[in-house]
Formats: C-alpha cells, structure tokens, sequence
C-alpha cells in the first residue's frame, strides 16, 4: 500500500501549531537527526515513537530552541499562533525564550525530573502560580483532573512518590500558564497512566475551561491544547494519540492516524514496531 499525502512524513496539517522543516542535529560526527519533516496540528494529540536514542529527546528541545552548542543547527522550527505572524522559534532573542516556553510550547522531560528532590511539590509550585498570577487552587484542580490526590502530592517530596505522580504533577506545573502547546518527553510512566480512561481528556478540559474535574463538559479540537508525546512504548502512546509519527535514523518515516497506522503500516520499520507490540491499540 501506498502512503496517502495525508499521511505523508511531513505533510501540513490544514491548522498547523508546530512546523519542523529539514532539521538536522548532529554532534561532532554523530548525526542525531537528518532533515527532519514534521506538522503538528491545532489541538490535536501526536505521539512520536522512536528507539532509545533516536533523537526524541533532541526534537523536544528543538520545539523550544533548547539546543546549545556543541549542537550543530540546521533548518527551522515555527510556531503558528492562532492569529498573527509565524514565530521563527530559533530566531526568538534570549530574553523572550523563557517566557515561551512557560507560556507557549512548554516541555516536560522525564517522569519529575525537574523537581528539586528536597522541597515539597507545594513549594515548587508556588514560583510558577506567583508569576503568572493564578493560584493554587487551579493546581489542585489539574492534578486532580489527572487523578491524583492534590493536597497530598503537594505536600509530598518528590521520593516520596512513583514516577507516575511526579511525572503527572511536572505535567500539570507546565499545564498552569495554558500553553498552546504541551511537549512530554520521556515520561512512560504518565503516559501509561493518562493512557487509561478518559483521563486525558479530563485534563484537557481542566486546561481549556477550568472546570471542576468531575465535570463532563466536553471541549472540541483546537481550544484544548495541542499534546505531542514522545516515547518508546507504542500501545499507551497510541492509546491516547490522534495520530502517530514513527522516527527512525533520524527522521520521520512515516505518520498517519493511529488507527490507520496500527491496522495498515507501511513503512518496514513501521511494520516491525506494529508487529514487536502485537498490533493492538
């Protein structure tokens, strides 16, 4: 079978958020990614799957333009707000970065790995709720839209809890400055986790509307936050994904919807992910 054009490594989406063209990443002589092609659209849920030390980890910072030196660059990454003029993100000067990664495309790496160990998770959320002005009812309410007990993660030291929950709780951190845009790299334990149920879904809905996360309103694409995980485990990545992109030597290989991709691979190495997972979503 032959890819469709929608289906096509690199193909823009109609409502593009992120566009990656032709980056290239390479350390000394070791090529991390080649030309690599890749569209996320408005609201969607994209799940980029990829071996130990394929570059995901790199991808993710490049969405940020957290790539530094010994990084050698080449080509481009773009935001599109949802009104206005693309944002060049490795043109972006140093003293706006932080504030885009809080605000627009934030990053979560790791299951908690960006938590102080010694301090109370409470402690470390009050930075980010003092400067962008909300309150920590409104962390409560995230994490318990993921389904966490609030008041005892916050009052929890980070190796006082499994990587699920710290994992969630770096997620619902990055979730408090509404970001289009939410970037979980490396995080397999909550990503297994918000693969169960509509948990997912609950959290999106606390974003987009922040309601109670026993409420049912339901939030249409595109005023809920974009999600882009990345990750090795292709049954919870695709259990919560709209769509898949497979990265492999350094580029994508193939992307398409996870049903299509999962029922209908076509790419070799596509095939042989399928089959290793048994081919069940």
């Amino acid at each position: 079978m032959v890819a469709s054009p929608a289906d096509a490594p690199g193909n823009e989406p109609d409502d593009p958020v992120l566009t990656v063209e032709r980056l290239s990443v390479a350390y000394g002589s070791a090529d991390v990614l080649d030309r690599l092609d890749l569209a996320v659209a408005r609201g969607e849920r994209l799940a980029v799957v990829g071996e130990g030390a394929s570059g995901k980890t790199t991808l993710a910072r490049a969405l940020v333009a957290g790539l530094s030196p010994p990084a050698q660059v080449s080509g481009s990454v773009t935001y599109h707000p949802g009104s206005g003029h693309p944002v060049p993100v490795f043109d972006l000067a140093e003293d706006v970065r932080e504030r885009f990664r809080r605000e627009t495309v934030a990053v979560v790496t790791g299951d908690g790995d960006g938590f102080d160990p010694t301090s109370t998770l409470r402690g470390q959320f009050r930075p980010v709720v003092r400067a962008i002005g909300t309150d920590e009812a409104r962390a409560e309410r995230l994490l318990s839209a993921l389904g966490l007990d609030a008041g005892r993660v916050l009052d929890a030291r980070p190796r006082e809890l499994n990587a699920a929950a710290t994992g969630l709780a770096a997620l619902a951190r990055a979730a408090l400055a509404d970001p289009a845009v939410l970037v979980v790299d490396d995080c397999p334990a909550a990503i297994g986790h918000l693969a169960r149920g509509d948990r997912l879904d609950r959290f999106q809905s606390a974003i987009a509307t922040d309601i109670d996360a026993g409420a049912t309103e339901e939030v249409t694409p595109g005023t809920h936050p974009t999600i882009v995980a990345l990750g090795t485990e292709l049954p919870s990545l695709a259990a919560l994904a709209d769509r898949v992109a497979v990265l492999h030597d350094g580029h994508v290989v193939e992307s398409g919807p996870t049903e299509r991709l999962l029922e209908e691979p076509n790419h070799p190495h596509t095939r042989r992910l399928v089959e290793f997972y048994g081919g069940s979503r």
